[in-house]
Formats: C-alpha cells, sequence, structure tokens
C-alpha cells in the first residue's frame, strides 16, 4: 500500500448494508448513508470535531427554472424553482497534520411536483450532508460507487460474500459455502461450454464468464474457464481439418 494511496484503499470498499437503489432526475444512482460514511471517517480519524470536521462557508438559495401552470390563455406562473446550495470547509488530521477540502452540496427546495409546488423543509440539512460525503469521497470514501462499480452486480455479489464471511459467527463454514458454490459454478459453465453448438457461442459462454470470476478476483478460475475454451476450441479444428 503506497503512502499516497493509504486512506483510500482503506475506505475505497462500501458496505451493501448502508446502501440502497435510488432515482434522481430518472437516473438509477445507489444512495449511500451519511451516517455511515461518518462512522468510517470516525475509524480512520477519530471522533468527528477532533479528527475529523467542517464549517459552513456560505449558504444561499439559487433560482432555478420557472414554474408554470395551464397552457395558452391559461398559462399562469407558480415562480421559479429554488435549490439550497450550502459550501463547507472540511478538515481532517492525518498523522498530526491538518487536510482541508471545499466541497458544495446542493439540493431542491422549492420545486413543481404532482401536488403542485413543493418546499422540502429538511433541504439544508441533506445539503450538508451531500456536501460531507462528497468531501469524504474525495479522500476516497465509498470510491467503488462514485466509479460506477456498483453497476456491476458480480462486483456487488463479491462484495456481499465478503460481508458474509466476516460477519458469520462459523466462518469457516460459510468460507466452505461460497468454495463449494464456486465449484459448481466452474462445472455448470465448462458443461455448458461442451454443449455449445458454433464457435460464436462458445466464445460468447468463455467472456461472460472470465468477466465474471474476473471481478470477483477469481483469477484462477478465470484461467480454467480460458483453458477449457482453448481445448475446446482446439478439438474443434482438428475435427474440421481431418
Amino acid at each position: 500500500m503506497s503512502t499516497n494511496m493509504r486512506i483510500w484503499e482503506q475506505v475505497e470498499k462500501t458496505d451493501t448494508r448502508y446502501t440502497k437503489p435510488a432515482e434522481v432526475g430518472g437516473q438509477k444512482i445507489t444512495s449511500l448513508s451519511g451516517t455511515a460514511m461518518i462512522m468510517k471517517a470516525t475509524e480512520v480519524f477519530g471522533p468527528a470535531g477532533i479528527g475529523f470536521g467542517w464549517s459552513v462557508l456560505e449558504e444561499r438559495f439559487d433560482k432555478g427554472a420557472e414554474m408554470v401552470s395551464g397552457e395558452g390563455d391559461k398559462r399562469i406562473s407558480l415562480g421559479h424553482e429554488l435549490n439550497h446550495t450550502v459550501k463547507i470547509k472540511f478538515w481532517f488530521d492525518l498523522d498530526g497534520k491538518r487536510g482541508e477540502l471545499e466541497q458544495y452540496g446542493c439540493t431542491r427546495y422549492l420545486y413543481k411536483s404532482k401536488y403542485g409546488t413543493t418546499t422540502d423543509g429538511e433541504a439544508p440539512k441533506k445539503s450538508l450532508t451531500d456536501a460531507i460525503k462528497k468531501s469524504l469521497s474525495m479522500l476516497g470514501f465509498s470510491a467503488d460507487v462514485f466509479l460506477g462499480m456498483f453497476d456491476d452486480e458480480d462486483y456487488v455479489k463479491q462484495l456481499k460474500d465478503e460481508e458474509k464471511i466476516e460477519q458469520a459467527e462459523d466462518k469457516q463454514a460459510e468460507l466452505d459455502r461460497q468454495k463449494q458454490e464456486r465449484l459448481d459454478y466452474l462445472k455448470s459453465v465448462i458443461e455448458t461450454m461442451s454443449g455449445a453448438q458454433s464457435p460464436q457461442e462458445l466464445k460468447k459462454i468463455h467472456d461472460v464468464a472470465v468477466r465474471k470470476l474476473t471481478t470477483r478476483n477469481d483469477h484462477k478460475g478465470a484461467e480454467r474457464i480460458s483453458l477449457e475454451w482453448k481445448r475446446l476450441t482446439d478439438a474443434t479444428a482438428k475435427e474440421e481439418a481431418a
């Protein structure tokens, strides 16, 4: 672990227990628990206010798009959307040295919904949480989420498997279960490859399995599948040449 990446590599993986799917502006995202990120920061730096903390530098409401109702002659203006914005200075102590970051947090405060104009009374709190999470992300906290790795189901499954081992009362039993699950998967892939009807189908089965195994850091498993693919490919080539 390099000195520069010491914090990043310590905090880049996210505990899946503290995430949930969300949708913002029609886009599906992974929502992170602000409290969980503070807990992780406490593990690394110490208690909030002693090992790390923040101060608000600026707070404002920004005017957004005009809100309207009706069409034609019946069109009326409902005013403008308002977005709450906060700017913070985030600080932390590392080996006796103070580090500082500046970051923004934003939340919709006044907007039009299916119920008419709506206000979010918790916008200031949400903006502050947003700014804190963004500050921590610059240090590597939950980097796998911000890098889009949670979009990969295989990566998330690997994380959950690691968490099951860590949290299990009988760690060896859980480890044995996962080893058997891996062997069953390899056997299933090899059997499916053997029944492939064309080189293209064989290659597709191979590529999907190798990607899945590589994502889960199972390089030996990926090599086993690649060796089987080569064996089947060579055997087919010999048959065609005969």
